[in-house]
């Protein structure tokens, strides 16, 4: 998926998106676009806009924009 791709998906705050990146499951919740939360493992951050979200180095150092089409979105 391209990221533009996705941020559109979460832009549209229709549900929450799981995923899975490097054998671990992760998932994205936009409650709002001020307020999405974003799980991997055993890690969770809280964001206040979509591009936060997707520039973030949450990844083992990189972010969405960067893993996005390396990721099994469900």
């Amino acid at each position: 998926m391209k990221s533009e791709d996705l941020r559109d998906w979460i832009d549209s705050l229709t549900q929450d998106i799981t995923f899975e990146y490097l054998g671990v499951n992760g998932s994205i919740c936009p409650f709002s676009r001020s307020d999405i939360s974003l799980c991997y493992g055993e890690k969770e951050q809280s964001f206040d806009s979509i591009d936060a979200l997707m520039h973030a180095p949450f990844f083992k150092g990189k972010s969405l924009t960067e893993i996005c089409s390396k990721v099994n979105f469900e």
